[in-house]
């Protein structure tokens, strides 16, 4: 309490004494107890009110028994189900339920994962994916800062996400691994990898991969199908030594359109999974293919990420080229790539001009801008001689294409002058601009048309690392290359060559919704928020119709389709002025969670390991909770805090000094002092 209430306190007791010592002592010879007690009870009271109007702060300090907590973390995919495990998952909650001991000691929290984290205490085993990492991350960051060991109910098999066995556990982790921890002999096609495009009359590579965990030498056979017709075959030896291949071929694309495919290996003697040894896939095989040129005069990271990925879309062309005083038929483009434009492109930027091709100009810190705003005359910066970074944040309302935010907000800055940004005509930004984590409404990459010509501009250099985190974000390039892709498509086309566009996915696994997507444009090619959509839907099985109508989702129209039985798929889009587009889909049958045959009891084990904990079965719960129990590191800590609270805030104060007055009154009153 500070010094300067203090001496308000003890004034304060002064001044109810004085007043005190004048109402009862002064002048009178009354010395009785009850003038004495008259005297305490206005002391008392005057005292009380002073104290109020001074309101001083007092510190109190409350202590607290904090416990520590125990997570319990269940496996709610249909592995469980598939391995009948729910009775035994039950029995192992019952016990940690009824043991009143382990209750008293912990603070139980229940969680069930799949894909994601939730907290619950009731399990349906129906989600048809795994992320262990994704559901361990979450947790840590809940329990940062507290005690809080983990016990991991699962089988081990992860289908999403990064290895858990490297995850970097700030606490201790008790994984209880449930299913048959056997090994049994299982072949299965891993993986096939295969462009999203390809032109017609021409091969398309595809590479598959294949897996065999056994002991015995065999020889079996790769088929891939098409429409019930064998397209290619090869034989296939594996043993224990050689327990992977990885088969690479090409096939023809001769009809354009989505080509559906199916890839098989010939299954083992009593191979108790067999679903794993089929996968299908996918093509769209087009008719026509647009050349894009990348010029540059400085070698940087970035040149090589767009080569890869814009050669991953076979329906694009990629040429290099650094030599800029070399005679270049622009004609023979539809669009080039200007990165960091100098003096040097002066020719260059002359002649795109008079051939009115398509530009994608990606600025940086090698950039002229001095140069670059004299040159072409649809954008300029004022910048300054001063770098920074900027952060990315993804455009909702961009309506040029169909795109999708890929996380472009988790992705590392890119690096450019800083500086005020202009534009001479309209533009659409698709990426707006932050700094140091404050949104601004700078675009960051935009795109512009003018005279049936489109152009884009990328503020930043070092994009490269935006492709490498999505990989380690996806463990794949695709969502990142399909990205980039629908970009440079958009960029390469003079102009929109249908007034309604779709988008979705010609195959799609049972469990997931099927998402078709529409853009519907008026005459001018813009996109019309007013259209009336509609998706007839037919069974080719059943021949069993469905009519949805679309729902507007900012910068395109979508139709979700939930719970669809595995099937063949053919749909029709239909506006209100009788435009139209077809298409079709396959819904399968296969849950990636049955491609597993036995739990994973190796990298469980590692995980415990790792995370300093211990590694139990099922059947050993009465061992985990005596392991839990005499584990002397966790225990109940004390904690203090100290609160200050205003004297005004007592809720007795009020009535005490309304009591003292009141029953001075009436003493006085009894004794015929008033």
């Amino acid at each position: 309490m500070a010094s300067k209430i203090i001496l308000f306190i003890i004034l304060a007791g002064i001044i109810a004494i004085l007043l005190t010592y004048f109402q009862y002592y002064y002048k009178t010879k009354d010395k009785s107890k009850t003038t004495l007690f008259l005297g305490f009870l206005r002391f008392s009271s005057i005292f009380l009110v002073l104290i109020a109007l001074i309101n001083p702060k007092i510190k109190i300090k409350k202590y607290e028994d904090i416990k520590p907590k125990l997570n319990i973390l269940i496996d709610n995919s249909t592995s469980i189900a598939y391995a009948k495990q729910q009775q035994n998952i039950d029995a192992f909650l019952k016990q940690l339920k009824e043991n009143t001991i382990l209750n008293e000691k912990f603070n139980l929290n229940y969680y069930a994962f799949a894909d994601d984290l939730q907290l619950k205490d009731s399990f349906t085993y129906t989600f048809s994916e795994t992320n262990i990492v994704k559901s361990l991350k979450t947790l840590q960051e809940i329990d940062r800062g507290n005690v809080a060991p983990t016990i991991l109910v699962t089988d081990g098999n992860q289908t999403q996400g990064a290895d858990y066995t490297f995850f970097a556990a700030k606490q201790a982790i008790y994984p209880v691994i449930v299913g048959d921890t056997l090994q049994y002999d299982d072949l299965k096609i891993n993986q096939i990898n295969v462009n999203s495009y390809t032109n017609l009359n021409n091969y398309f590579p595809v590479e598959v991969f294949v897996n065999y965990d056994g002991q015995q030498n065999i020889n079996k056979t790769l088929n891939v199908y098409q429409q019930g017709k064998v397209v290619y075959k090869k034989q296939l030896t594996f043993s224990k030594e050689k327990s992977s291949q990885k088969v690479q071929f090409d096939l023809p694309a001769n009809s354009i359109g989505i080509q559906n495919l199916r890839c098989t290996i010939s299954t083992l003697e009593n191979e108790k999974n067999t679903i794993n040894n089929q996968k299908n896939f996918s093509i769209e095989v087009i008719d026509e293919q647009a050349k894009i040129l990348i010029l540059s005069a400085v070698n940087h990271p970035d040149i090589s990420m767009m080569k890869r990925s814009i050669s991953s879309n076979k329906q694009l062309k990629v040429v290099v080229e650094n030599d800029l005083n070399k005679t270049i038929q622009f004609k023979d483009y539809q669009l080039v790539i200007l990165y960091q434009p100098t003096i040097k492109f002066k020719n260059i930027m002359a002649d795109i001009e008079l051939n009115q091709i398509n530009t994608f100009t990606i600025t940086g810190t090698v950039t002229d801008w001095n140069f670059l705003n004299k040159s072409q005359q649809y954008f300029s910066k004022k910048q300054i001689d001063k770098t920074e970074d900027f952060t990315a944040s993804f455009n909702t309302d961009f309506d040029e294409f169909i795109i999708e935010n890929i996380g472009f907000a988790d992705f590392n800055p890119l690096e450019d002058y800083f500086g005020v940004v202009s534009f001479s005509l309209p533009y659409k930004t698709l990426l707006f601009q932050n700094i140091s984590n404050f949104s601004t409404k700078n675009p960051l990459l935009a795109t512009f048309s003018v005279n049936n010509r489109r152009g884009a501009v990328l503020f930043g250099e070092n994009s490269w690392k935006w492709r490498m985190q999505s990989h380690l974000k996806n463990n794949s390039f695709i969502a990142f290359d399909n990205f980039f892709s629908k970009l440079i498509q958009y960029l390469a086309s003079s102009k929109k060559s249908s007034r309604l566009d779709i988008d979705y996915k010609p195959i799609i696994f049972a469990n997931k919704d099927v998402v078709i997507k529409a853009q519907p444009f008026d005459a001018n090619y813009a996109f019309v928020k007013n259209s009336v959509l509609s998706l007839t839907l037919t069974n080719k099985r059943t021949k069993e119709q469905r009519k949805i109508p679309f729902t507007l989702k900012n910068t395109h129209f979508e139709v979700v389709l939930s719970d669809l039985k595995t099937g063949d798929y053919n749909f029709s889009v239909i506006t209100n002025d009788n435009r139209s587009k077809y298409g079709n889909f396959t819904v399968l049958p296969y849950d990636v969670e049955q491609q597993f045959t036995s739990a994973n009891t190796k990298d469980l084990k590692s995980l415990a390991n790792n995370s300093k904990g211990v590694f139990f079965t099922i059947k050993n719960t009465k061992s985990l909770i005596q392991h839990l129990l005499e584990d002397k590191q966790y225990h109940t800590i004390q904690k203090s805090k100290e609160h200050l609270i205003s004297i005004i805030n007592w809720k007795w104060l009020l009535p005490l000094i309304l009591f003292l007055f009141s029953l001075e009154w009436f003493i006085r009153k009894y004794y015929g002092k008033i």
